[in-house]
């Protein structure tokens, strides 16, 4: 009797129970499907935005026209859904979509109690603030007292309670539901402050009447990981998208680009190269995708630095400096496992 309840018990240890182990992944559903589902925002140009002929573009729509291209082998097989602040996280728990890419911020308490994950992370910033010039501060620690706009239901409003209670401080929050409205409650001078990443910042300090009459403090109160997210117990799914992630940041390291992806799988003698590009081995096709995979996403939004600066950089309206997301060997801090 001992011996059979051993047994059961190191049968359900190594194989689960109730079929978990046998349970669908996410990235099979996707396939059969023929289409992956994205939530993103739909109203920052340069990070998630749909305009008036109803194209999607964007950092974070980007990811999602990469995954498209992973997965799918067509950056246009995809499904985008416009999600507010609130709405985001019920919306992966529920299935609603497949992935979330909509500058989510990477947090110990997310990744360990909401049943999800991170990949990446792909943007790496911080959060800071913007002021009304007139009204003379220059630093954060003259904000006691203030009003300060802020997302709510965001990881920035955890922050920013947290650096004030931190430092002896009070301030009054003014929350808004998206950045538009938070945005506009501050322009209208409702808000003292305006909490945010400094790109955020200077993306709507440029679109302002007046831009000079705002000023972005330096002091950062947190750093900011921001990551696409998806819920945990698809493995496949999940390394698929980590990887295609990396194999970005390789690209960029390797001069892989847009223009010149087929014709280096054509010409390169370089193993790390061929390997990269699913010309020799079977990466791709262990990992339940094509093994030309990475072809396909940099023909769809480029290496790491051209997505970068296609949306958000220097290739874009926005200009906003790499920084951090740079390649660790130009002081930033992307990096990529080998590709062996």
């Amino acid at each position: 009797m001992i011996r059979s309840s051993i047994f059961a018990v190191t049968v359900a240890l190594c194989f689960g129970t109730g079929g978990a182990a046998n349970a669908a992944d996410l990235l099979d559903e996707i396939k059969d499907r023929g289409e992956l589902v994205c939530g993103t925002l739909n109203y920052i140009a340069g990070v998630g935005f749909l305009d008036d002929k109803g194209e999607w573009s964007g950092f974070d729509v980007d990811f999602c026209k990469a995954a498209g291209a992973a997965i799918l082998g067509d950056p246009k097989k995809v499904r985008f859904v416009a999600t507010t602040g609130a709405q985001k996280f019920p919306a992966l728990q529920s299935g609603e979509i497949d992935i979330l890419s909509r500058s989510v911020t990477e947090t110990i308490s997310r990744d360990t109690t909401l049943g999800f994950s991170f990949i990446g992370p792909n943007h790496m910033t911080g959060q800071g603030f913007m002021v009304h010039k007139d009204t003379g501060v220059t630093d954060v620690k003259q904000l006691d007292g203030a009003s300060v706009c802020v997302l709510a239901g965001t990881t920035t409003e955890r922050y920013l309670a947290d650096w004030f209670k931190a430092n002896g401080m009070s301030f009054q929050p003014v929350a808004a539901e998206n950045s538009d409205q938070m945005y506009s409650m501050y322009f209208d001078k409702r808000c003292d402050a305006v909490t945010m990443e400094p790109p955020y910042l200077a993306i709507r300090r440029a679109r302002a009447a007046s831009p000079d009459d705002h000023v972005i403090l330096e002091t950062l109160i947190a750093k900011s990981f921001e990551a696409p997210v998806i819920r945990e117990g698809s493995p496949k799914f999940f390394k698929v998208l980590q990887w295609m992630h990396y194999g970005m940041i390789t690209a960029e390291e390797l001069g892989i680009t847009q223009a010149n992806v087929d014709e280096v799988a054509k010409t390169s003698t370089n193993p790390v190269v061929l390997r990269f590009l699913g010309v020799e081995g079977t990466i791709g096709s262990d990992m339940g995708v094509p093994n030309d995979w990475m072809v396909k996403v940099i023909k769809a939004v480029g290496n790491y630095g051209e997505f970068y600066n296609n949306t958000l950089g220097k290739n874009s309206h926005l200009q906003v400096p790499r920084g951090m997301n740079a390649l660790w060997r130009d002081g930033g801090a992307m990096v990529a496992p080998g590709w062996q």
